[in-house]
């Protein structure tokens, strides 16, 4: 076929099945489904349960294979198409539901770790393809947009799924496990995933507003997709960015324990409701400035890290406060909504959402802008939520442990989090556009995106 008939096709072919809004759409669909309602249950601290140690050995096991796997899905999900490694993505999260109902039912742990090991497997297939699909689809100039409406699709599982929990626990005036049926609900929901991946168009089919299509490559087997992952894994650029990745998602463990050490049933289920504003707030906030094309990328970039870590070296120093006074206090304080104390405890779950979700968006538009084409961009995603899982697996297996002391944690999240300054600034210092290979309808344009001067 020439580049002329090409261009025709490809205006034939520009139905709104094939748009970049509807498959972001898909995918945000699956989103909300799946992490979005396991994020709400997550929410409510230890997953609902009374206990948090059995649930966070259970999310330690799902963040390890989460780890292994999500690394190497991003070669494989080349290989099989995105729509079936977003398909793939979805089975997992059902089980992990019923494991925890069954768990709550009747403490039946072997179920609970069963179906934690297979939604680790799962995600890893999941995330590698959905952060490809959120960040290759768009053109560069819009991808922090998307990249929040996805972060606001994902904390919408948990508004509704926090909303849910708020109506069938708003009574429970005391700690312990929410009610069963809580769960039942959410596994229904985590059910519509399967099907709603499989509406995903091949990203070779896909139009593009500014006229520019989606660029795919493919190695020529399996060994090179893999070899090809290994070889981004050592590059400088990479090695410099794991403190970030590893460190973005650590606070997810630590915040479950505070929930559910500190905190009531209903209050954790307000926390589940309406921490996840944060993260939508944060997201579009972020995503105004990384878009802003009158900025130089360097200059966003810049603004946009200091901003995030300032934020989130905030919520540290507050927690190792608020952390003193609770070990000081004469016994374990449990605060109920709108009540003594809750305030200025409660303030710091929801800026660790404010903050995480920020830095997570921005690590994903940060290796967006180096990544050449889709199947590039399949790499660095599956090797970036590979590293954070990892980071998740140590902080979910640190609060395994019943008598840990908190200021571990807060020590750790702390520290990693100033050590990752240097390295990403490093790689911030080096920007200078989109490395992504723009093909035209007409003739093929590797170009840098445009920016302002220095």
């Amino acid at each position: 076929m020439t580049e002329h008939e090409s261009s025709i096709t490809m205006g034939k072919n520009r139905s709104l099945l094939r748009s970049v809004p509807f498959n972001i759409l898909i995918a945000c669909g699956v989103s909300f489904t799946a992490p979005g309602m396991w994020d709400a249950l997550g929410g409510l601290g230890a997953g609902g349960a009374a206990v948090p140690y059995a649930v966070s050995a259970a999310n330690a096991l799902v963040y390890g294979l989460f780890a292994i796997v999500c690394v190497a899905a991003g070669a494989i999900n080349n290989r099989i198409g995105l729509k079936y490694g977003l398909a793939l993505g979805a089975i997992g999260y059902p089980l992990y539901g019923a494991g925890l109902y069954t768990n709550s039912t009747g403490t039946n742990t072997w179920f609970l770790l069963f179906g934690s090991a297979l939604c680790g497997i799962s995600a890893g297939f999941f995330w590698a393809a959905e952060a490809a699909i959120i960040i290759g689809y768009p053109s560069p100039g819009d991808r922090a947009f998307y990249l929040a409406t996805w972060q606001t699709a994902k904390a919408a599982g948990p508004i509704v799924g926090g909303a849910i929990n708020l109506g069938l626990n708003a009574n429970r005036k005391t700690a312990g496990s929410v009610s069963t049926s809580t769960y039942i609900v959410f596994i229904v929901i985590m059910c519509l995933g399967l099907p709603i991946a499989l509406c995903l168009t091949p990203a070779q089919k896909i139009w593009r507003k500014d006229g520019t299509r989606v660029v795919t490559s493919r190695a020529a087997s399996w060994g090179a997709e893999f070899k090809a992952v290994g070889k981004l894994f050592i590059s400088r650029r990479i090695l410099l960015l794991l403190p970030a990745f590893f460190i973005s998602y650590f606070y997810n463990g630590f915040t479950s324990t505070w929930l559910t050490t500190y905190f009531t049933v209903r209050s954790r289920a307000f926390s589940s409701f309406f921490t996840n504003f944060a993260g939508i707030f944060s997201s579009f906030l972020i995503a105004s400035l990384l878009d802003n094309q009158k900025i130089h990328i360097r200059t966003r970039a810049r603004i946009a890290f200091i901003s995030i870590i300032t934020v989130l070296v905030g919520t540290w120093i507050w927690a190792s406060v608020l952390q003193q006074q609770f070990y000081t206090a004469a016994g374990t304080p449990v605060f109920d909504w709108f009540q003594g104390g809750f305030g200025k405890s409660y303030a710091l779950v929801f800026f660790w959402q404010f903050g995480g979700q920020a830095f997570q968006q921005f690590l994903y538009w940060l290796v967006g802008q180096y990544t050449t084409d889709l199947s590039n961009l399949s790499h660095h995603t599956g090797i970036l939520r590979g590293v954070e899982a990892l980071g998740q697996t140590v902080a979910w297996a640190m609060q395994s442990e019943g008598k840990a002391n908190h200021f571990v944690s807060i020590g750790i999240n702390f520290g990693i989090t100033l050590l990752c300054i240097l390295p990403t600034w490093i790689v911030l210092s080096e920007l200078k556009g989109s490395h992504e290979v723009t093909v035209e309808n007409v003739g093929v344009i590797p170009k840098l995106d445009g920016e302002g001067d220095a």
